[in-house]
């Protein structure tokens, strides 16, 4: 992310972000999709959908009120959150039209629909709903189907997403920089294998 602006430490969570308590939905899982956006984002080569996909995961989830089905969490945040973390994610050399495709991207990844591959904010969606995804082993082993990945790479990080997920279930994580050391010991690990 060759923005020298954008700094991926500067993003803390905190609970008080969420509209509800909820181990489902709530910070450690915010953060392994903060993760996975960053390993796909690199692997893909998409710098600048990559930094916006990273902002969308930060406040994807901040409005859900429970952990059941919903897709109507995604507008929410992207009505109450987003505006509240617009002047933040400027400050990380987010410009007017990026704010628009967050948004775009956070109501997507809840909604029942796929945008059209040629849609203008397509790929920081898809960054966005396959990091999302990714995490689904929080749910059980079964419950990621690859099938429903949208790109090629995901497929890739199956393993990875669920050595992630069992790791930070045992890991104190204060913060992003907590998980993203704990992901790169991961990615060393499978590096030697």
């Amino acid at each position: 992310m060759e923005n020298p602006t954008f700094n991926p430490g500067k993003f803390k969570l905190h609970q008080s972000h969420f509209e509800s308590k909820s181990s489902l939905h709530g910070i450690k899982h915010t953060y392994r999709v903060m993760c996975h956006v960053l390993v796909l984002g690199n692997k893909m080569k998409w710098e600048r959908e990559t930094r916006l996909a990273f902002c969308a995961a930060f406040i994807h989830d901040m409005s859900r009120l429970h952990d059941g089905y919903c897709t109507n969490h995604g507008l929410w945040a992207a009505q109450n959150k987003l505006p509240e973390f617009t002047e933040f994610f400027q400050s990380q050399g987010i410009n007017n039209y990026e704010i628009e495709e967050i948004g775009v991207a956070v109501q997507n990844h809840s909604e029942r629909f796929e945008l059209e591959k040629n849609n203008k904010f397509w790929k920081t969606t898809a960054l966005l709903k396959d990091a999302d995804a990714l995490d689904r082993i929080r749910l059980g082993e079964n419950n990621l189907d690859p099938a429903y990945l949208r790109l090629s790479y995901s497929k890739e990080m199956i393993l990875f997403a669920r050595d992630l997920y069992f790791a930070s279930t045992t890991k104190e994580i204060n913060d992003f920089n907590d998980m993203l050391k704990l992901a790169e010991s991961i990615m060393n690990k499978d590096m030697l294998k």
